[in-house]
């Protein structure tokens, strides 16, 4: 443990989707704080709830790579529901509980079977049954419990050793709800929830000691920017709802007030950076892509600006971290002097390396990448995307900034960048390392710090105003 800023006291979970085994920024960005809260006194409980059957394997590659830091531990809720008990409704007998046979499609871990599961004619799925190592029935959760006139619910049973149920929850949330309880026991607590699919559930989670804070990722905004993402919609409707909102940029957390109004508690916290030893002036080659392989990533302009400047002569090329769904179609469409290396948990080392790095995104939070790059020495090539890449990138000193979708003057950046002299190179990456020093771990901890305690004395006030009214209420109603 090293001694730096200090964080508020209180228990810290994170609360996130899922961890995959190709994980982008989000996942990074989230480790990475984690371990520097673990690493300033403050240990972390990053608790998943995805049910996938590759879970051991990814936590297994984490502990490889270093990934999760001593301090930082990561639990996902149907492993532990294997090994634990937990208070839910009494299940009545003869509710209808039906575990799946042994004939049902099975799910294997290590040789170990985990999971059996039940689909129906169109490969829905209706029924997961969670075992234990020994192959009694942990847990199941069942996706077509008849309710009401043709209507249908879900509900999740725990069952004991002998494969007897004995506590229900109607609904993922209410299970997600008795857990958290659990989790925190009362004690005070700090949740930071990092993932769209999980703030829509912690948005209405609220008890005395936890304070909620809804961290964000990503733009909030349509790639034309005139209205909120339909994934964010309905968390963003209700945001006054979580302690704090945390941003990466104070453009944005302008950008959301003008759309939310005074109420919620919005904040600005950037993504740490490690600001290794540089040598500015050595010599560097090639331009370096380091990024999921998608559509919002729009890749396919970086292949076409290498190409572009190719064919004008000049002596560039590519090397493209990372994989996704639009890997084969980027393949075929890149030429000469590009090379995919697929997904590589040391892709950022390319960094120290390369020239340039060139990020043609639709839109970002605050562009983690870029900020490594600078700290590496590499200048970024980047659109002028919200959000991140103005607030970074001094055009023309520190990197360059390009205008959305212009794939020519993308080309024309790189040109410009290989034909530079070494003088202006080596100033311009000095300039890069200084300003990313801006966000090194110690700064960005006292962000945090400020955030954390913002978020919990508003917390105590909303807690305050609740009882009141609620004692108001009874008084009234008494009278």
């Amino acid at each position: 443990m090293t001694r730096g800023p200090s964080l508020p006291r209180g228990r810290q979970f994170v609360l996130t989707w899922g961890i995959p085994a190709e994980y982008g920024g989000l996942t990074a960005a989230l480790l990475q704080r984690s371990r520097a809260f673990a690493d300033h006194g403050s240990p972390v409980h990053v608790l998943t709830c995805d049910d996938r059957d590759d879970r051991v394997a990814v936590s297994a590659q984490l502990e490889r790579r270093g990934a999760l830091a001593p301090g930082v531990h990561l639990t996902n809720l149907w492993d532990w529901l294997r090994e634990n008990t937990l208070r839910g409704r009494p299940v009545a007998a003869g509710a209808g509980f039906s575990p799946l046979p042994a004939s049902a499609t099975a799910e294997h871990t290590g040789g170990i079977l985990v999971r059996r599961i039940r689909t129906d004619a169109a490969g829905a799925v209706q029924q997961i049954d969670h075992l234990r190592a020994d192959g009694t029935l942990a847990v199941s959760d069942r996706r077509d419990v008849a309710h009401g006139s043709g209507r249908t619910r879900r509900v999740i049973v725990a069952c004991d050793e002998s494969g007897a149920p004995r506590a229900a929850w109607r609904g993922v949330r209410e299970l997600y709800t008795a857990w958290l309880d659990r989790l925190t026991g009362g004690a005070r607590s700090f949740l930071l929830v990092d993932s769209k699919a999980m703030a829509r559930f912690a948005a209405g989670y609220r008890r005395a000691g936890v304070v909620v804070l809804h961290v964000v990722h990503g733009s909030h905004l349509t790639d034309d920017g005139s209205a909120i993402r339909a994934s964010r919609a309905e968390v963003f409707s209700r945001l006054s709802a979580f302690d704090a909102v945390v941003f990466c940029t104070p453009r944005q957390v302008a950008d959301v007030r003008r759309e939310v109004g005074p109420i919620p508690l919005l904040t600005a916290v950037p993504h740490p950076v490690d600001v290794p030893d540089t040598d500015t002036r050595a010599p560097r080659d090639g331009t370096v892509v380091v990024a999921r392989l998608e559509p919002i990533k729009r890749v396919e302009d970086a292949v076409d600006a290498i190409g572009l400047a190719r064919s004008s002569g000049a002596q560039v090329h590519l090397d493209v971290y990372g994989d996704g769904p639009s890997r084969a179609a980027l393949e075929r469409r890149a030429g000469d002097g590009v090379v995919f290396h697929g997904f590589d948990p040391a892709a950022r080392d390319a960094l120290r390396h390369a020239s340039t790095l060139l990020l043609t995104s639709r839109s970002e939070a605050f562009s983690l990448v870029v900020a490594e790059a600078m700290a590496a020495g590499c200048l970024p090539i980047a659109y002028d995307v919200p959000y991140g890449p103005r607030e970074l990138i001094a055009d023309g000193r520190t990197g360059w900034l390009v205008a959305p979708g212009d794939v020519a003057a993308l080309s024309e950046a790189l040109v410009h960048a290989a034909s530079a002299s070494p003088a202006t190179l080596a100033r311009m990456r000095r300039a890069a390392v200084e300003r990313a020093r801006a966000y090194d771990e110690a700064a960005v901890l006292r962000l945090w710090g400020r955030a954390l305690s913002r978020a919990r004395r508003r917390h105590r006030l909303r807690g305050t105003t609740w009882r009141t009214r609620e004692m108001l209420r009874r008084r009234l109603r008494i009278g």
